[in-house]
């Protein structure tokens, strides 16, 4: 019997070995990736595509490639295709990403094999039609002018372009003419030659024979294409835009992928800078000194390259002492060293946050599109805890001094008209 008497046994976590993912392939080459979580009668159905922002000439041309797949099959309309997915409680998601894209049906496992069909039909007989494209356009068109209302998104979209240049993939902008100019053909185009290159990916309560079920996909096979960038001249720029009267505030720099060295003292020292909600800049900026409600730091890890970011929206007036706060901690990062209290907190916080997301059913498989798409070791993540736990003070010390002295950010601020300091 449970003693409610005694708290429970506090131990520390040494390290987490994720459960192994089966590769299988069916009778045309296509990669399967599956894991098989029993008893949550759900699963998630995903083709991991390369119809993506790093194949495409310019955003507008992937992402309505990919959203025209939700306007219908040539054996059904839009509506009815929304209707078949919705009938057996399944959810279609689309997402149009830097490296790859996302084409996914979440729904109950006992209608596993119907949603299989509905996938093969949406991918491969999509309804690519010009009254479809053209409502397709001015939906692209006004969402994006809403999003050009929000000092955020400038400020962000900004930041990407300034470091990587415009026109590379990870700092390419969703423009207005370019919506415009997509025709069916393109997009005909993109889809044959990009989106129809995938693995497929399966999580959930699926405990049959998967492979019977996929041997009607195919694929192509694609060599991505190499994109240089403007990096020469990227880094240190500063960019503004005047039109709003609150300082959205995005500091970054380009960094690296998850397979370098320094990545893992890099995102421990992350995270006590700005990673939770107990950070040095959320205590300082937001918990001190009440100039906004969150600034937060993240180190983006992308297939080809990584970038960190600072950012936090604020009122015009405080954008100059917000700025000059955000130096006096990094400064204080790369004089006085973290206690060894301030770094166990951070770290059993990060060794926390990393056990709990495994409880996800779908978290698994996540996890091993990251070691694939990255080119990681099969064991990247049995080692996360024991990676993290082996950061010093010293260590922390010496990234901040690497990579995060003052002046070495790329500054895009949307906000007043007067000068950055």
């Amino acid at each position: 019997m449970l003693d409610r008497n005694k708290p429970p046994q506090i131990h520390t976590v040494e390290e987490v070995i994720l459960p192994k993912i089966t590769h299988l392939q069916n009778s045309h080459g296509v990669n399967i990736y599956y894991h098989h979580t029993p008893g949550t009668g759900t699963f998630k159905l995903e083709l991991f595509s390369k119809g993506s922002l790093w194949n495409a000439k310019n955003s507008a041309e992937c992402h309505q490639a990919l959203k025209m797949l939700k306007e219908g099959t040539s054996l059904k309309s839009a509506q009815q295709l929304s209707e078949s997915i919705d009938s057996i409680g399944s959810f279609l998601e689309i997402n149009p990403g830097f490296d790859n894209s996302s084409i996914s049906l979440f729904g109950l496992s006992r209608y596993f094999a119907q949603n299989v069909s509905l996938l093969q039909e949406i991918i491969y007989q999509p309804a690519f039609h010009e009254s479809s494209l053209a409502k397709l356009k001015k939906k692209e068109i006004d969402k994006l002018k809403q999003n050009l209302e929000k000092g955020s998104y400038i400020a962000s979209t900004n930041l990407r372009g300034t470091l990587f240049g415009p026109e590379h993939p990870y700092g390419h902008k969703l423009r207005q003419e370019d919506i415009s100019l997509t025709t069916l053909s393109t997009i005909e185009s993109f889809h044959k030659n990009f989106t129809l290159s995938f693995d497929i990916y399966v999580s959930g309560d699926i405990a049959i024979d998967i492979v019977p079920i996929f041997n009607q996909f195919t694929n192509i096979t694609i060599n991505n294409s190499e994109h240089l960038g403007n990096f020469s001249d990227a880094e240190h720029q500063e960019t503004r835009s005047e039109k709003f009267v609150q300082s959205s505030i995005k500091l970054g720099k380009r960094l690296f992928t998850r397979n370098h060295p320094d990545y893992f003292p890099f995102i421990v020292t992350n995270e006590l800078l700005g990673g939770y909600f107990g950070s040095r800049l959320m205590k300082n900026i937001r918990e001190d000194k009440g100039l906004t409600y969150g600034i937060h730091s993240h180190l983006y890890t992308l297939n080809n390259q990584g970038y960190f970011i600072i950012s936090s929206d604020v009122k015009g007036e405080n954008e100059d002492l917000v700025l000059t706060e955000i130096n006096k901690e990094l400064h204080q990062l790369t004089q006085e060293l973290v206690t060894k209290n301030e770094l166990d907190t951070v770290k059993n916080y990060m060794i926390g946050a990393f056990i709990n997301a495994l409880s996800n059913p779908f978290s698994i498989i996540e996890k091993q599109k990251v070691i694939k798409s990255q080119q990681l070791s099969p064991n990247f993540y049995d080692h996360y805890i024991s990676n993290v736990k082996s950061v010093t003070s010293n260590k922390i010390q010496e990234m901040a001094c690497t990579y995060l002295q003052i002046g070495t950010l790329t500054k895009s601020i949307t906000g007043s008209s007067h000068k950055i300091a």
